[in-house]
């Protein structure tokens, strides 16, 4: 029940895209390691769900899967019931959250992959798109690959503004720069260089650092994040011809990916248990000594030298005695927020957006406007994923996902969230007139975790919580919500790679 053994090299709490990763790299060195989930399915908060089998098991059963994952449904349109009894979720595959895949699965996914063979070396196919953006009643293409809308390369002709930098200034940077900026914010450098001047370029660029940091105000959103990631991944892997599509879809949904780098785990003889809890973190005289697991209410100890928690750093001290800690970084790390999302899926009989947007990523910055209910104006980036992912809806009908970044306090409001479903729907109809006809069905989850930590300016990147615990031997953190870089699961990887490098002592790509 509880393992084949009494004792590891290594054991990895939680099977996210983080404790796979630190987990598929550890058995590929030899270490015999054991990867333990809660979950029935690894992938934690990117992992699919089929309708089929939320419409077998229930809605109780729906809600204590998303509950997992810091998730909860806060509307159905039509009610659930009536969701269940019409069953109109029959042949939709669901991923919890919204999981485009940064770089179309050439980011940190590929790093990982060519090193173990998940991924496309198994045979998961990743389908590209690309972005734009919405300001006021215009729909402008994102800079892409060298590529610039001729409207807004008419706009930086005319004023001369540098809107260029922000995408080519990482290309002379070092990482001691990306450091010093990283308590820059985006708004802040746009006044800097005068681009709040031109609302039009100040709003494509607010846009896909929100795309990147799903974080609303461009007062808060850390630019040497961004410029880390541009500078390390997009503009190496544009550059060399490894990537050609800034994001894309997984075919068949995002657990494909998540089964294949386990399935790789299992194949250098580590050893999995899903529906299993960690307990607790057993800390000895400044040394970790193993975990205790709990299943079906048996608890068992189990030892290794070596632990990983791939839990938000946050939730550490619900697992292992604060006494343990330094009690600053203790303060510190208890005070990290995430930031949340509503982040809808929409069953459509037919597709009410124009046609040259089925195979784009369209966002806008303004959806919900700020007001006493709101801390920022809520951006939104949507997709019609069946067009990219034909597996995802069933024949003759099409799924439309999308994510819309709210706070870790507004996420967890339910009259909040209510009211806000209700203006997502209000926007899209006007954005699309007849856009509530073509609906059949909608769910509305909402994470108040999509993003770990935020990355803000006072807590992005080396600003995190460290990935080797401090005065704790043996214990270490991975996912995004420690130390790593780049678009949310790929964020989650880096710092599964930078973590596995520190337990193994080899180089996997990021530091």
């Amino acid at each position: 029940m509880f393992g084949k053994h009494g004792s590891y090299d290594a054991i990895v709490a939680g099977a996210g895209v983080g404790g796979l990763t630190v987990a598929s790299l550890l058995a590929h060195e030899g270490l015999n390691t054991l990867l333990v989930e809660q979950a029935d399915r690894v992938g934690g908060r990117a992992m699919t769900l089929k309708g089929d089998e939320i419409l077998k098991n229930g809605e109780q059963w729906y809600r204590a899967a998303l509950g997992r994952q810091y998730t909860w449904l806060a509307k159905s349109l039509p009610d659930f019931r009536e969701i269940e009894r019409l069953e109109l979720l029959r042949g939709y595959q669901l991923d919890i959250g919204y999981h485009g895949v940064a770089l179309n699965g050439r980011g940190y996914f590929y790093d990982l992959d060519r090193i173990i063979g998940s991924g496309e070396q198994a045979g998961v196919e990743f389908v590209g798109n690309l972005n734009s953006t919405y300001i006021d009643n215009e729909c402008y293409s994102d800079f892409h690959a060298g590529k610039m809308d001729p409207r807004i390369k008419a706009i930086v002709k005319e004023t001369g503004l540098p809107f260029l930098d922000f995408y080519l200034a990482p290309l002379s940077m070092t990482s001691t720069d990306y450091d010093s900026y990283e308590r820059v914010s985006v708004a802040a450098w746009l006044r800097e260089k005068g681009i709040s001047q031109n609302r039009i370029l100040y709003e494509m660029i607010h846009s896909v650092s929100t795309l990147i940091t799903t974080i609303n105000d461009p007062e808060e959103i850390s630019i040497g994040d961004i410029w880390r990631y541009m500078g390390e991944i997009l503009n190496p892997r544009f550059s060399k011809g490894i990537a050609q599509w800034a994001s894309g879809f997984v075919k068949g949904g995002i657990q494909r990916w998540m089964d294949s780098v386990a399935d790789r785990f299992l194949a250098f003889g580590g050893e999995l248990l899903l529906e299993t809890r960690v307990r607790e973190i057993i800390i000895e005289s400044g040394k970790v000594k193993g975990v205790v697991l709990e299943k079906t209410h048996e608890e068992k100890r189990v030892h290794a030298p070596i632990v990983v928690s791939n839990i938000p750093t946050q939730d550490t001290f619900r697992f292992a005695g604060r006494e343990a800690f330094p009690g600053e970084w203790v303060t510190r790390t208890e005070r990290l927020r995430g930031f949340g999302s509503i982040a809808p899926y929409f069953g459509l009989r037919e597709i009410a957006l124009p046609k040259d947007q089925w195979n784009v990523g369209v966002k806008d910055t303004m959806v919900i406007p700020r007001g006493d209910r709101l801390a920022h104006d809520v951006y939104m980036c949507w997709n019609i994923q069946s067009q990219s992912d034909p597996f995802c809806s069933p024949d003759g009908k099409h799924l439309m996902t999308a994510y819309a970044p709210v706070t870790e306090d507004e996420a967890k409001n339910p009259q909040l969230m209510d009211w806000c479903c209700d203006r997502i729907m209000d926007y899209l109809e006007r954005r699309y007139p007849g856009f509530r006809e073509t609906v059949e069905w909608a769910l509305f989850p909402v994470s108040w975790r999509l993003e770990g930590v935020a990355k803000d300016i006072n807590q992005a990147g080396t600003l995190k919580s460290p990935v080797r615990a401090p005065d704790v031997e043996g214990l270490y953190f991975a996912g995004d919500t420690v130390r790593g870089y780049g678009v949310a699961m790929d964020c989650a990887c880096a710092a599964g790679l930078i973590c596995a490098s520190m337990i193994t002592g080899k180089f996997y790509g990021v530091s």
